[in-house]
């Protein structure tokens, strides 16, 4: 009975050979994307342990990490793979009802039928998991050809920087193969096995006489008023068939719905991603960063006067402003009072400091102090309304509060002097003469002193870090000017010299953001693939089964033009459904994902406006050319010998 059991499976995915196609194409694509999870589970893993050693503790947290997201995406690949797989097994077995009676009345047992669809599943399972395999393996190559290619630039300037940089190796565990086609064989054993135990139930007398095959209630026969109002008779018998036939319309919806909300939050994340890279450049208008750092002996820091002698040897380059700014971050320590900390300042330290206050309920304030060039300095000190060579406090503060990124004003200002503690020095008076707050403050000054407790301008400093910020016209022939000056200068110093363009860093980062989008629309796309073999499978495989019905439409006198109207109908009818549905709750998935987002970066929820356009282009696209192309193998075919066929199932 089981060479009978099976070679019936093998005739029924042989005469339905477009659906076992389709079907197949769920159960490659689904193995695919398992495996193409495993492998970049298996590179990133290596990537992280090339870059900081397997004894590491982040090497460990990243690579759990890294598993879990995988364990995650699975899931989510399985989940949608038993959607459409199991509607296929249900069509099918649909199909065969009749065929299940007739071996149930002549002996065959439940656990026999039920084999049949089993059967089919283990078929199908064999042909694709080795070529979704394969094309797996293909994905992650090609994915981490992309992804190295976009990363080359950010490992250029880590390489500059002395840093290791990110590499990921193709890389096929004998573990991939193994979890992949495995998890693929329970997902369709899964699938095959909910549509086949409904089928062993089914009396062998109802599914001989076709019972149960369409139930309609009284209220399911009448048509939508207001569709056939607008659309007339084609409108009304679209609207029946979509109830009768509601099973196999809810399929197709769900994976519609699924696919939009899909593609409109994957929209949002990308619309999210370029505006956080452009938060992350400061907004500065400069594109080269000259560095001159020292962080050894008193006599080995850059006073002014070599600082703007440097700044006067780099501004010679042709049409070139320059900005220089230097910082010692953390020079000493003060005590703020509570009365001078704003009511902002006051949430912060109380939410982000294990112990912000000193015994007598000061803050203990790092004090970093920064200085300018010249020109600079003495506009900053004419915009802060006070003499050159006054102290001004940089009284403007970015960091994180309620979870978003936040500006604003730490102190109140009173003209304070204030008490800095040098670690093996005596104490040193910096009395306050003026502030700069807000957009008074230059993005430049921000850049070096980003994240500090308390900055001080100051109008000369001994500087362990400084940074001359220059935007000329000729940015290749001022990297080489810079370098020239700074080798220069930095002879015999132990300094440490780098010339950076920024645009460089931008396109690198900016190019990191489309390694994610990449892995994002891959992921998103495939899964989306896998829900439009549901559709085509189910819209195809009903347009099929009602050759009948069509056949008695024209014999009533209906033309071929009226049955496309009515087909046509139905398309937009089950698109706008699948639309009503998944652009409200893509929308809101996009928004909670911007949420989740804005946590640590604080910008207006914008909605993908041109996500959503592509959504309703596409969904209207796949269901009517679907349905017209399926209609149209039924042309030619005898209005008598459908009937027939129907009437004889």
């Amino acid at each position: 009975m089981k060479k009978l059991t099976a070679s019936l499976a093998y005739s029924q995915l042989n005469q339905n050979r477009r659906r076992s196609l389709w079907t197949l194409a769920g159960i490659i694509l689904s193995t695919a994307m398992i495996t193409a999870v495993c492998g970049f589970v298996a590179s990133g893993d290596a990537a992280m342990i090339e870059l900081q050693g397997e004894d590491y503790y982040e090497t460990g947290v990243y690579k759990s990490t890294l598993i879990g997201l995988g364990a995650v995406l699975s899931l989510i690949i399985v989940s949608a793979s038993v959607v459409v797989v199991s509607n296929a097994f249900r069509v099918s077995a649909g199909e065969r009802k009749r065929q299940f009676g007739l071996l149930k009345s002549v002996g065959a047992t439940k656990r026999q039928i039920a084999q049949t669809v089993m059967y089919e599943g283990v078929m199908l399972s064999l042909a694709g998991i080795p070529i979704g395999i394969a094309a797996g393996m293909l994905v992650d190559l090609a994915g981490i050809t992309i992804a190295n290619y976009f990363l080359e630039g950010l490992n250029r300037i880590n390489a500059d920087m002395g840093n290791a940089g990110l590499y990921l190796r193709f890389l096929v565990p004998w573990q991939m193969p193994v979890i992949a086609a495995a998890v693929a064989f329970l997902t369709v054993m899964v699938s095959a096995w909910l549509p086949a135990r409904k089928a062993a139930k089914i009396a062998a007398i109802d599914a001989i006489r076709g019972a149960g095959d369409v139930k309609i209630k009284p209220r399911q026969a009448r048509p939508n008023r207001l569709i056939s109002l607008l659309f007339g008779f084609e409108g009304a018998l679209a609207s029946k068939s979509m109830k009768r036939a509601r099973r196999s319309f809810r399929a197709t919806v769900t994976s519609l719905t699924v696919g939009i909300v899909l593609m409109i939050v994957a929209g949002n994340l990308g619309v999210q991603m370029r505006r956080m890279v452009v938060i992350a450049g400061y907004g500065m208008d400069a594109t080269v960063t000259a560095l001159w750092s020292y962080r050894g002996q008193e006599s080995g820091k850059l006073n002014g006067a070599d600082a703007q002698a440097a700044a006067d040897e780099l501004g010679q380059f042709q049409d070139t402003q320059i900005y220089g700014v230097g910082a010692n971050l953390g020079a000493g320590e003060t005590r703020v009072p509570r009365e001078m900390l704003t009511a902002k300042m006051t949430e912060f330290l109380e939410d982000f400091r294990d112990f912000p206050y000193a015994p007598n309920g000061e803050f203990a304030a790092a004090v970093s102090l920064i200085s300018a060039d010249e020109d600079n300095y003495a506009r900053l000190c004419a915009r802060a309304g006070v003499p050159v060579g006054s102290n001004i406090l940089i009284n403007v503060k970015r960091t994180e509060i309620d979870e978003k990124k936040s500006e604003f004003a730490p102190y109140v200002f009173a003209g304070q002097t204030l008490t800095m503690d040098v670690y093996g020095k005596p104490s040193v008076e910096i009395p306050l003469h003026g502030q700069l707050s807000g957009g008074d403050v230059p993005t430049e000054i921000i850049y070096a002193a980003d994240n500090q407790d308390l900055v001080i301008l100051v109008p000369s400093l001994q500087a362990e870090d400084y940074v001359w910020f220059a935007a000329p016209q000729d940015v290749k022939g001022f990297i080489s000017h810079a370098k020239a000056v700074l080798e220069r200068r930095i002879a015999g110093t132990g300094a440490y010299a780098q010339v950076t363009d920024i645009r460089e860093v931008t396109r690198a980062i900016r190019n990191f953001t489309r390694v994610v989008m990449v892995f994002v629309y891959g992921f998103v796309g495939m899964l989306i693939l896998i829900g439009l073999t549901n559709v085509i499978s189910t819209i195809s495989t009903n347009i099929r089964a009602r050759a009948g019905e069509f056949a008695v439409l024209q014999s009533v006198g209906m033309t071929r033009k009226g049955i496309a109207r009515m087909l046509n109908l139905e398309s937009v009818l089950c698109s706008l459904r699948a639309l009503l549905l998944g652009i409200p709750l893509g929308l809101l998935a996009s928004f909670l994902l911007h949420r989740s987002i804005a946590q640590s970066t604080e910008f207006a929820y914008e909605p993908p406006l041109m996500s959503v356009i592509y959504c309703v282009a596409g969904v209207l696209a796949v269901t009517w050319v679907t349905m017209r192309y399926s209609a149209s193998k039924l042309r030619g075919e005898s209005i008598v010998e459908a009937i027939r066929g129907e009437s004889m199932g």
